[in-house]
């Protein structure tokens, strides 16, 4: 022990490749149990082979120490030799005190190369043999986690949590706060990110993200500010925190959040949207247009941005700079087809109803279902004179909103004419 005593100083001294050499050259001589630490700390310094040689030499004068096979496995997963994995831990006897240890690892080896199912079965395995073992559990519990299988991982992860909350191979509550906001039980979620200590950006996400779910925005906007202060360039957090402010009733700093977010995303449309309409409830429309303008030169087609700058050219009878908008946009590839019903109401402002009509003719094809185009649509081709289509359009509205009053008594008058 007193040769690896001196390699570990050695090593704690920076002196790595004299450490190893001391090693490698006491081996022959050591007792049994010092070349098991030797092997130990090759492994531990990621001398895989080195070790690797060890154990197998090892392994010939023991042939009957599965605790030898079982680190040698360790090591041929590492190595990426599965087929030696697999022969190694296949070695392993059901007599043997290390089998249920063999099954575990096999359904991790196995469960690496995408095979869930064989993985699960070892661990069922395993189970039946041992139903006690928290180990077993805690891998079901990752198995299941892993392949997206939340619900069936939460009852592992808590017996694992009541019966070995010692175990630390994984952070089992934050598993836990995980699993459980992945399916929906986000108050039992937010008591489990309750008692972890949360140090990274994700962590600080996804317990905000479980807080904003239940209308908590108390605890997410003081999570995520802290998430901001840590990892400014976190951006996908700018537009929920705004969201969250906004919902404080905090409409500045709501605003303010969508500022900072596009000084470090300047291609986040949701940012630029949500800046215009937090900035026409601050009455601040000159900006809010900007914004719209801006979110549009990144993506035409940006199907929110174009109507609410649309709604704002209506509202303000500034009908030529819709006109503008609209045929600016369509003359992209690809624009968004709502802009042919948008341009129809356009058009029919400016009492060009020649090129209204040519663009309602264009919409039917997308909006031949939607309510408020029929009637729209109805009422236009009544003042353009065509009333067969106008009634054929008014009473299609009528199947699908049986109630409107006015429609039904319109379309009297014009049947008694």
């Amino acid at each position: 022990m007193e040769t690896i005593s001196e390699a570990l100083t050695l090593k704690e001294e920076g002196k790595v490749n004299e450490a190893v050499q001391l090693l490698k050259s006491y081996v022959a001589e050591a007792e049994d149990a010092e070349r098991f630490d030797i092997a130990q700390l090759l492994h531990e310094w990621g001398l895989l082979n080195d070790a690797r040689d060890v154990y197998e030499d090892m392994l010939l004068l023991y042939p009957d120490d599965d605790q030898i096979r079982l680190l040698l496995a360790e090591i041929y997963t590492d190595l990426g030799e599965d087929e030696l994995v697999l022969e190694t831990l296949g070695e392993i006897k059901e007599d043997s005190e290390f089998y249920t240890t063999a099954l575990v690892q096999l359904a991790d080896f196995y469960q690496s190369q995408g095979l869930f199912e064989v993985a699960e079965q070892k661990l069922k395995e395993a189970k039946s043999i041992d139903s006690e073992e928290p180990i077993i559990d805690l891998a079901l519990a990752e198995l299941a986690f892993s392949n997206g299988e939340y619900q069936k991982s939460i009852p592992f992860y808590k017996k694992v949590d009541k019966e070995a909350p010692s175990i630390d191979v994984v952070n089992i509550k934050e598993r836990l706060a995980e699993s459980l906001s992945s399916v929906g039980d986000w108050e039992e979620a937010l008591n489990y990110f309750e008692l972890i200590e949360l140090e990274t950006p994700d962590q600080l996400f996804k317990y905000g993200y479980t807080a904003y779910q239940i209308e908590r925005f108390d605890i997410c906007t003081k999570v995520w500010d802290q998430l901001i202060d840590l990892d400014p360039e976190y951006t996908s957090v700018y537009p929920m925190l705004a969201r969250a402010f906004y919902e404080e009733g905090a409409l500045q700093e709501a605003f303010d959040t969508t500022v900072q977010g596009i000084n470090k995303d300047e291609h986040n449309n949701e940012l630029y949207l949500l800046a215009a309409q937090y900035a026409l409830k601050l009455n601040k429309q000159e900006e809010a247009v900007t914004y719209l303008q801006e979110a549009l030169a990144i993506d035409p087609a940006y199907e929110d941005g174009v109507e609410l700058l649309l709604n704002i050219y209506f509202e303000n009878e500034q009908y030529e700079q819709a006109k503008d908008l609209v045929d600016q946009l369509m003359s992209y590839e690809g624009y968004p087809v709502v802009l042919n019903w948008r341009a129809a109401q356009v058009y029919n402002e400016l009492e060009q109803f020649d090129l209204a009509k040519k663009h309602f003719e264009q919409a039917e094809l997308t909006y031949r279902e939607e309510p408020d185009f029929l009637k729209e649509y109805g009422m236009f081709l009544v003042e353009e004179g065509d009333l067969q289509k106008a009634l054929k359009l008014l009473n299609a509205y009528l199947t699908i909103i049986p109630d409107d009053e006015e429609v039904q008594e319109f379309i009297m008058r014009m049947q008694e004419q």
